[in-house]
């Protein structure tokens, strides 16, 4: 029968699954000749065994499958220290017009009544679905039952598969073998001793073979696996970080974290914040106690970008009642507003000047010029891309706000951005949510594409087929100023980006210096966002990292030391053992809704920052969309502050 006509009977006749069966002999044992009951698949899981079938002998190696008959006669000696054989039977069943069970065999059955054998060319997964059959078929009850029929099929499709490598006398090279074991078996994988187990050569022959393909080892190709995995999950599912970790095979929190940061360059908190920070507010009538101090002249710079700043639109302090002596607290405010300002809010007078943007096309040069004009730009991702000099046909996912102080407004953008701006992007197009529906932004034709660097690589690629495609650092923690000056030398706005800039830090030294808040040495505070019955933790690095433990003299609990780096998640019952004086929260409405009701709990009400109501909240919303909707959270900010002095 051909190929085509043995996976057709495959398909058309209904199979039931008998018994799966797993045993070993040692050296010199045998089983003594017995017949099959059934059809069956035999594939050899350890050592090697010289098998009788009918009159035909054959040497069973490991990794290799035989396929036999009911009725066969089959003697096993073992010839290996060990040997050990998976024994799956199943048997076809016919129906005849009536529905009866037809007795006897037909045509249909000739490709299930042949025997053939043949070393599989990537055995793992096989001997994976027959570990999963046995385990499914002898450990559990009638549920698992069905699961392993399903399985069945699974295995039979996977032999015919292999099947077919063996007769193109495929068999894939040794490095592609040990990756395609590792991208199955992340979650359990520990050591190379299992790589060895699996594949019979020494832990540093099976290295130096996978380095010379992939440039890494085969534990460092599983990390990045796993970090990648971890990474889908975060994005794709609203399990908790700790369960993601011990999804992808981590049960250490703290060792995931530096896993997770080493690898992506992120905590795994700061990678579930680009979710989560497309919305949010900060919350006014929370209006919780906090403190900030004077902040130090430190520039918090990720890279040299510029955008530009519309003097006219920031808001007087003069409006806001605060107290004029300075103070090393003040700074602290100041340190907030810049991380709100570094978390890409909205700069000040969004209004005016907002109204005043031009659209990207508006430039000093003609648009004879722009078209021939260009440049290399490396961008976040450290890749080279010829773009505009002066580009004036602009769609730009989440950073869309950083135009308008350049007196600029993009051709298409975000509906999270549009959002925020519905006065001022006016005629902007919506391409869609997230990173966008890729035909909207094709109907732009635009010149240049501008995205965060947080996604996947496949995506600028695709993105890099309509027009040049650069991404923007994020890194968990956008700094506005930084991210602002980015924005300006892309859109060859350096000075406007800078003349928004220079305002912006008056005003903040002018709230520095009207501000007077005490806070006493060794004061500890902590920075998360509550999501899902976790706390995500926020490390001393990043913008606001930076202000609350360097500049302004508070410290990081000391239990949580081992999370300066990066951050990580607390189970609710480690955040109460880990408390803290302040509490930086960064939280949209109804999450501080819920933050609310869950410290109204008497376990919670002992905790320094809850029991004196020391919680200041500044909202993911206002950092992620602009130096305008910045320039909003420190108004709000101050407003909480001056109502508690």
């Amino acid at each position: 029968m051909t190929e085509s006509e043995t996976i057709g009977d495959w398909a058309s006749v209904p199979v039931k699954l008998l018994d799966i069966r797993l045993a070993t002999l040692r050296r010199g044992e045998a089983f003594a000749p017995y017949r099959l009951p059934a059809h069956g698949f035999l594939l050899a899981a350890r050592g090697e065994a010289q098998l009788l079938l009918c009159s035909r002998q054959v040497v069973h190696l490991r990794d290799q499958l035989l396929h036999v008959c009911k009725g066969d006669s089959l003697q096993i000696q073992c010839l290996s220290e060990s040997y050990a054989y998976y024994l799956v039977l199943y048997k076809p069943v016919f129906k005849a017009e009536g529905g009866r069970v037809a007795k006897g065999r037909t045509s249909a059955t000739a490709s299930m009544t042949s025997n053939y054998d043949y070393r599989c060319p990537e055995p793992w997964q096989l001997r994976q679905l027959a570990e999963q059959l046995h385990r499914s078929w002898t450990e559990g009850g009638e549920l698992e039952r069905v699961l392993a029929t399903g399985l069945f099929y699974q295995f039979v499709y996977e032999q015919f598969r292999q099947l077919r490598l063996a007769k193109e006398a495929h068999r894939s090279d040794l490095a592609e073998l040990i990756a395609g074991y590792l991208r199955v078996h992340y979650r359990e994988l520990a050591s190379m001793d299992e790589l060895v187990r699996a594949f019979h050569y020494s832990a540093h022959y099976l290295s130096r073979v996978f380095r010379r393909k992939y440039g890494t080892s085969p534990l460092g190709y599983l990390a990045r696996t796993r970090m990648n995995r971890a990474k889908e999950l975060l994005a794709e599912t609203s399990m908790s970080i700790r369960d993601i970790a011990e999804s992808v095979g981590y049960a250490d929190m703290y060792y995931f974290n530096k896993q997770f940061k080493k690898q992506l360059g992120m905590t795994p908190v700061q990678s579930k914040m680009q979710v989560l920070g497309t919305t949010g507010s900060i919350r006014p009538k929370f209006a919780p106690e906090s403190f900030i101090a004077q902040a130090a002249d430190a520039d918090y710079s990720v890279d040299d970008n510029d955008n530009c700043y519309h003097s006219s639109s920031i808001r007087s302090v003069n409006e806001v009642k605060v107290s004029n002596k300075p103070s090393m607290a003040a700074s602290l405010l100041f340190g907030i507003s810049l991380l709100l300002a570094a978390c890409g809010g909205n700069g000040a007078g969004n209004g005016e000047s907002a109204q005043s943007s031009q659209p990207a096309s508006a430039k000093a040069t003609t648009a004879a010029e722009s078209s021939v004009q260009t440049r290399m730009y490396k961008d976040a991702l450290k890749r080279e891309t010829e773009i505009p000099v002066n580009p004036e046909h602009v769609v730009v996912v989440t950073y869309g706000g950083y135009l308008l102080p350049l007196g600029l407004s993009p051709a298409g953008a975000d509906d999270a951005t549009l959002k925020q701006y519905p006065e001022e992007m006016t005629g902007v197009t919506n391409i869609g949510e997230g990173l966008g529906k890729e035909e909207a932004i094709a109907a732009l034709d635009p010149d240049l594409i501008i995205v965060p660097d947080y996604y996947d690589a496949a995506d600028y690629e695709n993105y890099a087929k309509i027009a040049p495609t650069i991404a923007v650092a994020w890194g968990g923690d956008p700094d506005v100023i930084n991210t602002l000056r980015t924005m300006g030398d892309i859109m060859n706005r350096e000075t406007e980006a800078e003349a928004w800039i220079s305002e912006f830090e008056k005003k903040l030294q002018r709230i520095r210096d009207q501000i007077d808040v005490r806070i006493e040495p060794g004061t500890t505070a902590l920075t998360f966002v509550y999501y899902d019955k976790e706390m995500l933790i926020g490390g001393e690095g990043g913008t606001l990292g930076k202000l609350i433990y360097q500049d302004y003299g508070f410290r990081m609990p000391d239990q949580l030391k081992q999370y300066a780096d990066g951050g990580t998640a607390l189970s609710l019952e480690a955040f109460i053992a880990n408390p803290a004086d302040y509490y930086f929260t960064q939280m949209r409405e109804d999450e501080m809704e819920e933050l609310t009701e869950l410290f109204k709990d008497p376990l919670y009400s002992t905790l320094p920052a809850v029991k004196n109501n020391r919680i200041i909240n500044v909202s993911r919303e206002k950092w992620n969309y602009g130096p305008y909707r910045v320039d909003e959270a420190v108004d709000e900010l101050i407003a909480q502050i001056n109502k508690l002095q």
